[in-house]
């Protein structure tokens, strides 16, 4: 049989592969090498084959025999070490890495390899400088970028992961993994608009890449968007009914809702589905919470510490139960062994966690100090990160301290320049005259967020309202009251009243949209619309001041009756008197 013969064979197996025809091609495939049984070409082929089927001890034997048969030629080697990884040999991978590398030193994906050999064995620095040789051997190689940006993240240098991630994306945007873990990075740093708006990007090459579809519904829970996030959430589970991640997810959001009796089946079927993740005990005791069943959260923790002793956020959520119950001391101690847990964690994770929830815990029992003290030694252990600077500012603004809280969030943008909660924060801490200063910067600044926009709009409404209705939209009623106040401030009453009636469309029961409805009616002189406004008010709150005010005004306008009028200023000369 001569060569033509063989390749003939060859070629039918590869077809018999592309029709999915496994054994027939399995079978052409050894019909060739037993033609031709000292061809490393086909013991290579044969080892390539078994590695497409996911069986790479049989794919080890293969490669290793090529590799004898012709050991000057690199690329054997180099799958001789992925097979070798696959079987978690990480030791004899890197060697047969290091012997292709001898042979060919500029192979890029050798070199790849190698350091996600060393990954895996946790030696990271050695991961990071072969990946830094693949991407030197062929700068265009985007696997590399992808793994130095990976374990960047899992190092929490997060700022340079990003930097890695968009190079592999740039380099190869068809590449679904690498659009969610740059996603991700943005997640972390609480940039959860625009890690949305890349998980997108994740989605556009894949509608079922269900982690992608999943995290975007993460993103919608942190910024308190759970109405939105559950689509997400229910989708994920449509995709994978098994990930169980997904169910705990959605029903976190639903208690969020304060729907928990809803958020409690979907809470227990994640742990159906996998009853080994302590954070799914944490989840539930936190429901329990909200029902208030502090012995059942209380027991469910127990459970979760149970199956990890170190689990920080059972702790955690322990020493919030014992707080419900008034047990400041016992949630101490809870806190404590969480500190303690978190210290016997890799150095390479965040140690800050469990130092802001001390604090936050201090602070809640009134030991204002102590707590703030607690948020510096957060600091101290994770100064590269943003978040217990953001923390422990919010506990600042809440105490009305806005001028240690202003600096303080400083110091957390100079480390996240790009973070959403932390120009919140800021905005929140600013005087009036401050942002009135600075008002053409802020308008910039917050236009990729709908929330920085909101919150800007709100601290605008008396500063600037025209420049206030620049950023209120109408998604929620808070933002359409403040354009209310905003119009009417500008004598705009028509459109006040109109974005009025808008809004009690939508929410009915509010006695403040009929009150302003009401008022802005009588500054149009609609009387008769006016006084139906404030009744309708009083519908809602039969004692409210403004409403009896209102409508009395109006009565006693048209010579009516207006005893309403003189209840209201009773009601309001009481609650001086007291």
């Amino acid at each position: 049989m001569n060569n033509l013969d063989i390749i003939d064979i060859i070629e039918s197996g590869e077809k018999f592969l592309d029709d999915g025809k496994i054994d027939e091609a399995h079978k052409r495939f050894l019909e060739a090498l037993n033609l031709v049984p000292e061809d490393p070409q086909m013991h290579n082929r044969l080892g390539m084959f078994e590695m497409s089927q996911d069986n790479p001890s049989k794919a080890e034997k293969y490669y290793q025999k090529a590799c004898e048969l012709a050991p000057e030629v690199s690329r054997y080697h180099m799958r001789l070490g992925d097979s070798l990884q696959r079987l978690n040999r990480y030791e004899d991978a890197i060697q047969s890495y290091s012997r292709s590398l001898e042979l060919e030193p500029k192979n890029a994906p050798a070199w790849n390899n190698r350091g996600f050999a060393n990954f895996n064995i946790d030696r990271w620095n050695e991961a990071l400088r072969c990946y830094d040789e693949s991407m030197r051997s062929d700068p265009t190689y985007a696997v590399a970028w992808y793994n130095y940006g990976y374990t960047l993240q899992l190092s929490g240098r997060l700022n340079e992961s990003k930097d890695f991630y968009q190079k592999a994306v740039e380099l190869d945007p068809t590449d679904k993994i690498a659009w969610n873990n740059l996603a991700n990075v943005h997640y972390n740093q609480g940039q959860y608009e625009r890690s949305i708006e890349i998980y997108k990007e994740s989605i556009k090459l894949d509608s079922e890449y269900v982690i992608a579809v999943n995290n975007i519904g993460n993103a919608l829970d942190h910024l308190h968007r759970y109405k939105e996030s559950i689509p997400y959430h229910e989708r994920a589970i449509e995709l994978d009914s098994t990930f169980h991640y997904a169910w705990m997810a959605k029903g976190r959001a639903l208690t969020k809702l304060d729907r928990p009796e809803e958020g409690l089946e979907f809470i227990e079927t994640s742990i159906e589905l996998d009853s080994d993740d302590p954070d799914y005990y944490e989840a539930l005791a936190r429901c329990y919470v909200e029902l208030n069943h502090l012995d059942k959260a209380r027991s469910v923790l127990n459970q979760g510490l149970a199956l990890d002793g170190q689990h920080v956020p059972c702790w955690v959520a322990l020493g919030d139960v014992n707080t419900h119950n008034g047990n400041h001391v016992q949630s101490l101690q809870c806190y404590d062994e969480a500190v303690r847990a978190q210290d016997l964690l890799s150095r390479n994770r965040m140690r800050d966690l469990d130092w802001i929830e001390k604090g936050r815990i201090l602070h809640e029992a009134g030991v204002v100090h102590e707590g703030l003290r607690q948020y510096n030694n957060a600091i101290s252990v994770a100064s590269s990160t943003s978040r217990p600077y953001f923390r422990m500012a919010k506990v600042l603004i809440n105490d009305d301290r806005h001028e240690e809280a202003k600096e303080i969030v400083k110091k957390g943008l100079a480390v996240d320049p790009e973070s959403i909660s932390g120009y919140s924060l800021l905005i929140q801490a600013l005087s009036d005259s401050e942002i009135e200063a600075d008002i053409d910067s802020l308008m910039l600044k917050v236009q990729e967020s709908d929330n920085l926009k909101s919150l800007l709009g709100s601290k605008l409404v008396n500063i600037s309202p025209s420049k206030a209705l620049e950023l209120l939209g109408e998604e929620n009623i808070e933002d359409i009251m403040n354009k209310i106040v905003c119009f009417r401030k500008l004598n705009k009453n028509k459109e006040a009243l109109s974005l009025a009636k808008y809004a009690i469309d939508i929410n009915p029961y509010d006695v403040n949209l009929w009150l302003a409805a009401g008022w802005n009616a009588y500054d149009l002189e609609e009387y008769n619309d006016a006084g139906n406004f404030f009744e309708s008010a009083l519908g809602c709150n039969i004692s409210c001041a403004d409403a009896l005010f209102g409508k009395g005004l109006v009565m006693k306008m048209a010579g009516k009756d207006y005893s309403y009028y003189q209840r209201a200023l009773a009601e309001i000369d009481s609650e001086l008197i007291i």
